[in-house]
Protein backbone atom coordinates (compact mmCIF):
# COMPACT_ATOMS: atom_id res chain seq x y z
CA UNK A 1 0.00 0.00 0.00
CA UNK A 2 1.41 3.60 -0.85
CA UNK A 3 2.15 5.42 2.15
CA UNK A 4 -0.04 8.40 1.82
CA UNK A 5 1.99 10.75 4.31
CA UNK A 6 4.91 10.47 1.69
CA UNK A 7 3.18 11.90 -0.80
CA UNK A 8 2.37 15.88 -0.66
CA UNK A 9 0.01 18.21 -2.38
CA UNK A 10 -0.25 21.45 -4.29
CA UNK A 11 -2.45 24.58 -4.63
CA UNK A 12 -4.76 22.46 -6.65
CA UNK A 13 -4.75 18.96 -5.37
CA UNK A 14 -4.42 19.45 -1.72
CA UNK A 15 -3.94 16.31 0.29
CA UNK A 16 -7.72 17.10 1.49
CA UNK A 17 -8.94 15.71 -1.57
CA UNK A 18 -6.29 12.59 -1.87
CA UNK A 19 -8.62 9.15 -2.35
CA UNK A 20 -6.71 6.35 -1.81
CA UNK A 21 -8.17 2.69 -2.55
CA UNK A 22 -6.10 -0.86 -1.96
CA UNK A 23 -7.92 -2.18 -4.60
CA UNK A 24 -10.44 -0.60 -6.93
CA UNK A 25 -11.95 -1.73 -10.76
CA UNK A 26 -11.21 1.63 -12.10
CA UNK A 27 -9.75 5.47 -11.00
CA UNK A 28 -11.70 6.79 -14.10
CA UNK A 29 -15.13 5.45 -12.90
CA UNK A 30 -14.37 6.02 -9.42
CA UNK A 31 -14.55 9.84 -10.52
CA UNK A 32 -16.89 9.88 -12.35
CA UNK A 33 -19.36 8.76 -9.84
CA UNK A 34 -18.05 11.14 -7.58
CA UNK A 35 -18.43 13.76 -9.97
CA UNK A 36 -22.45 12.41 -10.89
CA UNK A 37 -22.79 12.77 -6.83
CA UNK A 38 -21.56 16.34 -6.78
CA UNK A 39 -18.77 15.13 -4.58
CA UNK A 40 -16.10 15.45 -6.95
CA UNK A 41 -14.49 18.57 -8.25
CA UNK A 42 -11.21 19.99 -9.52
CA UNK A 43 -8.21 19.39 -7.85
CA UNK A 44 -9.56 15.80 -6.60
CA UNK A 45 -7.20 12.77 -6.78
CA UNK A 46 -8.19 9.40 -6.93
CA UNK A 47 -5.18 6.30 -6.27
CA UNK A 48 -5.50 2.51 -6.35
CA UNK A 49 -2.74 0.13 -5.49
CA UNK A 50 -4.52 -2.15 -7.45
CA UNK A 51 -6.37 -1.37 -10.47
CA UNK A 52 -8.03 -4.56 -11.83
CA UNK A 53 -10.52 -3.10 -14.48
CA UNK A 54 -8.74 -0.07 -15.90
CA UNK A 55 -8.71 1.04 -19.61
CA UNK A 56 -6.66 3.13 -22.09
CA UNK A 57 -7.63 4.67 -24.73
CA UNK A 58 -10.09 2.97 -27.74
CA UNK A 59 -11.09 1.05 -24.50
CA UNK A 60 -8.20 -1.17 -24.17
CA UNK A 61 -7.55 -3.04 -20.76
CA UNK A 62 -4.94 -1.81 -18.47
CA UNK A 63 -4.60 -3.50 -15.32
CA UNK A 64 -2.32 -3.24 -12.47
CA UNK A 65 -0.06 -4.89 -9.91
CA UNK A 66 -0.54 -4.23 -6.54
CA UNK A 67 2.08 -2.37 -5.09
CA UNK A 68 4.14 -2.33 -8.80
CA UNK A 69 2.17 -0.08 -11.09
CA UNK A 70 1.17 3.72 -10.28
CA UNK A 71 -2.18 3.93 -11.19
CA UNK A 72 -4.14 7.16 -10.59
CA UNK A 73 -6.76 9.53 -11.81
CA UNK A 74 -7.63 13.37 -11.16
CA UNK A 75 -10.03 15.88 -11.86
CA UNK A 76 -9.36 19.14 -13.23
CA UNK A 77 -11.03 21.93 -15.46
CA UNK A 78 -11.45 21.51 -19.29
CA UNK A 79 -8.55 23.65 -20.45
CA UNK A 80 -7.09 23.51 -24.23
CA UNK A 81 -4.46 20.50 -24.86
CA UNK A 82 -4.86 18.71 -21.74
CA UNK A 83 -3.41 15.66 -23.35
CA UNK A 84 -0.49 17.35 -24.14
CA UNK A 85 -0.01 18.77 -21.15
CA UNK A 86 -0.44 15.63 -19.21
CA UNK A 87 2.19 13.52 -21.33
CA UNK A 88 5.02 16.49 -21.13
CA UNK A 89 4.27 16.47 -17.33
CA UNK A 90 4.55 12.56 -17.24
CA UNK A 91 7.73 12.73 -19.58
CA UNK A 92 8.85 15.64 -17.54
CA UNK A 93 8.48 13.63 -14.03
CA UNK A 94 10.40 11.02 -15.05
CA UNK A 95 13.22 12.90 -16.26
CA UNK A 96 13.69 14.84 -12.73
CA UNK A 97 12.54 12.32 -10.72
CA UNK A 98 14.00 8.74 -12.22
CA UNK A 99 16.98 10.13 -14.88
CA UNK A 100 14.95 8.73 -17.71
CA UNK A 101 14.50 10.53 -20.91
CA UNK A 102 11.11 9.31 -21.53
CA UNK A 103 9.54 10.50 -25.23
CA UNK A 104 5.86 11.26 -26.22
CA UNK A 105 4.78 8.70 -28.65
CA UNK A 106 1.49 10.72 -29.92
CA UNK A 107 -1.12 11.20 -28.91
CA UNK A 108 -1.35 10.11 -25.55
CA UNK A 109 1.75 7.10 -24.93
CA UNK A 110 4.76 7.55 -23.15
CA UNK A 111 7.82 5.33 -23.90
CA UNK A 112 11.37 4.59 -23.16
CA UNK A 113 13.47 2.99 -25.51
CA UNK A 114 10.70 2.27 -27.64
CA UNK A 115 8.96 0.33 -25.21
CA UNK A 116 5.62 1.81 -23.40
CA UNK A 117 5.84 2.88 -19.93
CA UNK A 118 2.69 4.64 -19.55
CA UNK A 119 -0.36 5.47 -20.69
CA UNK A 120 -3.04 8.45 -20.46
CA UNK A 121 -6.60 8.62 -20.85
CA UNK A 122 -8.61 11.95 -20.89
CA UNK A 123 -12.76 11.88 -20.48
CA UNK A 124 -15.13 14.00 -19.71
CA UNK A 125 -17.93 14.19 -17.37
CA UNK A 126 -20.21 17.68 -16.75
CA UNK A 127 -18.07 20.64 -17.18
CA UNK A 128 -15.14 19.02 -15.98
CA UNK A 129 -12.22 16.14 -17.34
CA UNK A 130 -10.78 13.14 -15.40
CA UNK A 131 -7.77 12.22 -16.66
CA UNK A 132 -6.30 8.93 -16.26
CA UNK A 133 -2.51 8.00 -15.27
CA UNK A 134 -1.20 4.48 -15.76
CA UNK A 135 2.36 3.91 -15.60
CA UNK A 136 4.71 0.76 -14.86
CA UNK A 137 7.04 1.68 -11.87
CA UNK A 138 8.38 -1.33 -9.42
CA UNK A 139 7.38 -4.75 -12.15
CA UNK A 140 10.35 -6.61 -13.29
CA UNK A 141 8.12 -8.46 -15.32
CA UNK A 142 5.72 -7.56 -17.38
CA UNK A 143 3.18 -9.83 -20.55
CA UNK A 144 4.55 -7.42 -23.19
CA UNK A 145 7.71 -7.07 -24.91
CA UNK A 146 6.83 -3.82 -26.13
CA UNK A 147 6.36 -2.39 -22.32
CA UNK A 148 8.96 -1.28 -19.89
CA UNK A 149 8.96 -0.58 -16.24
CA UNK A 150 10.53 2.15 -14.08
CA UNK A 151 12.77 -0.27 -12.48
CA UNK A 152 13.57 -2.33 -15.65
CA UNK A 153 14.79 1.07 -16.82
CA UNK A 154 17.08 2.17 -13.81
CA UNK A 155 17.85 -0.93 -12.41
CA UNK A 156 16.61 -0.10 -9.20
CA UNK A 157 12.98 0.36 -7.05
CA UNK A 158 11.63 3.69 -7.42
CA UNK A 159 9.24 5.83 -5.41
CA UNK A 160 5.39 5.69 -6.34
CA UNK A 161 5.03 8.25 -3.96
CA UNK A 162 7.50 10.43 -5.08
CA UNK A 163 6.39 10.18 -8.56
CA UNK A 164 3.19 11.03 -8.20
CA UNK A 165 3.83 14.06 -5.86
CA UNK A 166 6.24 15.80 -8.56
CA UNK A 167 3.88 14.95 -11.80
CA UNK A 168 0.63 16.84 -9.62
CA UNK A 169 3.61 19.71 -9.13
CA UNK A 170 4.74 19.61 -12.59
CA UNK A 171 1.18 19.05 -14.06
CA UNK A 172 -0.19 22.11 -11.79
CA UNK A 173 2.80 24.30 -13.40
CA UNK A 174 2.30 22.93 -16.96
CA UNK A 175 -1.94 24.16 -16.68
CA UNK A 176 -0.69 28.00 -17.24
CA UNK A 177 2.48 27.21 -19.26
CA UNK A 178 2.40 29.61 -22.42
CA UNK A 179 4.73 27.65 -24.84
CA UNK A 180 3.71 24.18 -24.06
CA UNK A 181 3.97 22.72 -27.69
CA UNK A 182 7.64 23.87 -27.84
CA UNK A 183 8.16 22.02 -24.83
CA UNK A 184 6.05 18.90 -25.91
CA UNK A 185 7.72 18.72 -29.61
CA UNK A 186 11.41 18.61 -27.44
CA UNK A 187 10.07 15.39 -26.45
CA UNK A 188 8.02 13.88 -29.61
CA UNK A 189 9.23 10.01 -30.58
CA UNK A 190 7.56 9.95 -34.05
CA UNK A 191 9.17 13.33 -35.25
CA UNK A 192 10.75 13.12 -38.82
CA UNK A 193 9.92 9.23 -38.76
CA UNK A 194 7.81 7.31 -41.00
CA UNK A 195 3.84 6.40 -39.41
CA UNK A 196 1.00 5.02 -40.61
CA UNK A 197 -2.06 6.07 -39.37
CA UNK A 198 -5.29 4.53 -38.63
CA UNK A 199 -8.48 6.62 -39.55
CA UNK A 200 -11.84 5.91 -39.90
CA UNK A 201 -11.73 6.85 -43.32
CA UNK A 202 -9.01 4.14 -43.29
CA UNK A 203 -4.88 4.32 -43.28
CA UNK A 204 -2.61 6.72 -43.78
CA UNK A 205 0.82 6.62 -44.19
CA UNK A 206 3.30 9.65 -44.62
CA UNK A 207 6.47 11.26 -42.51
CA UNK A 208 5.77 12.99 -39.37
CA UNK A 209 6.77 16.27 -40.21
CA UNK A 210 5.54 18.56 -37.30
CA UNK A 211 2.93 18.72 -34.43
CA UNK A 212 0.37 22.16 -34.72
CA UNK A 213 -0.69 24.52 -32.49
CA UNK A 214 -3.45 22.27 -31.38
CA UNK A 215 -1.95 19.22 -31.02
CA UNK A 216 -2.48 17.89 -33.76
CA UNK A 217 -0.41 15.35 -36.32
CA UNK A 218 1.17 16.90 -39.10
CA UNK A 219 2.20 14.51 -41.92
CA UNK A 220 3.70 14.44 -45.88
CA UNK A 221 1.35 11.94 -47.46
CA UNK A 222 2.99 9.60 -49.92
CA UNK A 223 1.47 11.15 -52.35
CA UNK A 224 3.60 14.18 -51.30
CA UNK A 225 0.50 16.48 -50.22
CA UNK A 226 0.25 17.78 -46.54
CA UNK A 227 -2.61 16.41 -43.83
CA UNK A 228 -2.92 16.79 -40.15
CA UNK A 229 -5.25 14.90 -37.91
CA UNK A 230 -6.47 15.40 -34.12
CA UNK A 231 -5.73 13.02 -31.46
CA UNK A 232 -9.75 11.92 -31.95
CA UNK A 233 -9.39 11.64 -35.60
CA UNK A 234 -6.83 9.21 -35.32
CA UNK A 235 -7.75 5.42 -34.11
CA UNK A 236 -3.85 4.42 -34.06
CA UNK A 237 -0.37 5.50 -34.91
CA UNK A 238 2.31 3.37 -35.46
CA UNK A 239 5.81 3.60 -36.44
CA UNK A 240 7.46 2.12 -39.99
CA UNK A 241 10.03 0.30 -40.15
CA UNK A 242 10.77 1.22 -43.51
CA UNK A 243 11.00 4.09 -45.70
CA UNK A 244 7.79 5.24 -47.75
CA UNK A 245 7.60 3.73 -51.13
CA UNK A 246 10.10 4.62 -53.79
CA UNK A 247 9.55 7.87 -55.59
CA UNK A 248 7.36 9.60 -52.32
CA UNK A 249 8.18 13.07 -52.25
CA UNK A 250 9.94 14.79 -49.69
Amino acid sequence: MMDIDRIYGSRLFTKEKFLFYKRLPSTQDRAKELIKNSVGEAGYVIVADEQYRGRGRLRRVWSSRKGESLTFSFITEKIPLLSMRTALSVAETLEEECGLRAEIEWPNDIVVNSRKICGILIETERNLAIIGVGMNVNETVLPLESATSVRIETGIPASREAILSLFLSIFESNLTRENIMDCVREYLSFIDRYVEIQTENGVIRGEFINLGEDGEIIIRTESGSIASFLPGEAKRVHKLTAPLLAGTDR
